[in-house]
């Protein structure tokens, strides 16, 4: 375990406006995904804030580039991939982004000793889905997108 002793947050829950903005659709979705090695969500573990989320203008090719960036809990975070591949899962699996939106996950600069070359996997197409087609590395994202509330339910 890289982190043995994180710093949790309290998190206070809202409920999403249906007309909400997209960066708060898409952080609402993210805030329960499962971090890998902690019975925490990215939101409680300050790995995801809604700040880091951004919309850019469309491009030239008409796109609007979806940014969400990412905080490892520490700077030689073993997880850190498999955290960006469950936020890129999330929110392709959701349907919440047009053809008219590029997503762009990306490790917060600095906050991790190999960061660039995560944020490259994570943005290479053929990486990513060759990645989710190893059973064992899907099951460890599903894992995470299953969130923690199946983790604190008390057995009967």
């Amino acid at each position: 375990m890289d982190n043995p002793n994180p710093e949790i947050k309290q998190v206070k829950r809202d409920v999403l406006a249906a007309d909400a903005p997209l960066e708060d659709t898409i952080y609402d979705l993210l805030r329960d995904i499962r971090d890998p090695e902690h019975p925490n969500t990215l939101e409680e573990l300050s790995v995801i804030e809604k700040e880091n989320i951004s919309i850019s203008e469309p491009d030239e090719f008409m796109k609007a580039i979806v940014r969400v960036q990412f905080v490892p809990t520490v700077p030689h975070c073993s997880m850190a991939s498999l955290i960006g591949l469950s936020i890129r899962s999330k929110i392709q699996e959701s349907d919440v982004l047009g053809e008219e939106y590029k997503l762009d996950i990306n490790v917060m600069e600095g906050t991790h000793d190999t960061g660039d070359e995560i944020t490259k996997q994570l943005n290479d197409k053929e990486r990513v889905a060759a990645a989710l087609e190893n059973q064992v590395l899907r099951g460890l994202v599903d894992d995470c997108l299953r969130g923690v509330a199946h983790l604190r339910e008390v057995p009967q």
